[in-house]
């Protein structure tokens, strides 16, 4: 005995549950991208740009927004590993004795080759380090603002794709008729997938190039393409299946 479809107000039901799940995820991700592209992002560029501006204190001075290098003896150094990630840290005592744990950015040069007992010269801005200084190197803290709004912009890019993909999802489950009554696996699964590599393309550009406009311009550009091999699979997928419905004889 064959398997008996769902009655048609519990298949209107789930119909209208998928579609209300996708709408809201997909509203979700474009707020989000919205907020972070027109408020975080400009927000640490713009911190960057005053980091980049700010000059060295005075002796006397006690402002915040300018540069206060100060000499600090190392006590040592630790490499924290955390699965896939690692983080490398620096302990440093300053001249009047306040003890700091500074974390490194990236890769260290500095933390590698200073030993307990060594003295640097760390530069605080807004009461939080932003680089150190031994002998002829300089190694950025992880609180530098200069590259801040990388991961950000990474996260708008990926959910601007996410956003359109979860969208397209809400149409297919809200666009239902009598002769397909629900969203064939390709309608879904080939946007789905434009739309992943999409993210991961944005996702991935802010940390390989330089500034906003770039990152964006590929984003948009790499999304054309693949948007028009999913549009032409679907459209093709589509011919084949009104081809074939063609073919079965109505029944008399």
């Amino acid at each position: 005995m064959s398997a008996e479809r769902p009655p048609a107000p519990a298949r209107a039901r789930t119909g209208r549950r998928s579609t209300l799940v996708a709408a809201v995820a997909g509203a979700v991700c474009a707020i989000a991208s919205a907020y972070l592209l027109l408020v975080t992002v400009p927000g640490a560029r713009a911190e960057a740009r005053h980091f980049r501006a700010a000059a060295s204190c005075r002796a006397d001075a006690v402002s915040k927004k300018c540069l206060r290098p100060e000499t600090a003896t190392v006590d040592g150094t630790e490499t924290v590993t955390s699965g896939s990630s690692t983080q490398w840290w620096l302990s440093v005592t300053q001249d009047d004795g306040t003890a700091h744990r500074i974390r490194m950015a990236g890769r260290p040069r500095v933390a590698h080759k200073v030993k307990p007992g060594d003295r640097v010269t760390v530069t605080y801005w807004h009461h939080k380090s932003r680089y150190v200084d031994f002998r002829n190197m300089r190694e950025a803290t992880h609180d530098d603002p200069r590259n801040g709004y990388r991961l950000p912009y990474a996260l708008a890019l990926a959910l601007l794709p996410a956003a359109a993909g979860s969208l397209w999802a809400a149409y297919c489950f809200g666009r239902r008729s009598t002769d397909s009554p629900r969203p064939s696996p390709r309608q879904l699964a080939v946007p789905s997938a434009a739309a992943l590599l999409a993210a991961l393309l944005g996702a991935a550009s802010p940390w390989y190039v330089h500034g906003v406009g770039k990152p964006l311009l590929i984003t948009g550009v790499a999304t054309v393409p693949l948007a028009a091999w999913a549009a032409l699979t679907l459209v093709r997928h589509r011919k084949r299946a009104d081809e074939a419905n063609a073919l079965v004889p109505s029944g008399g």
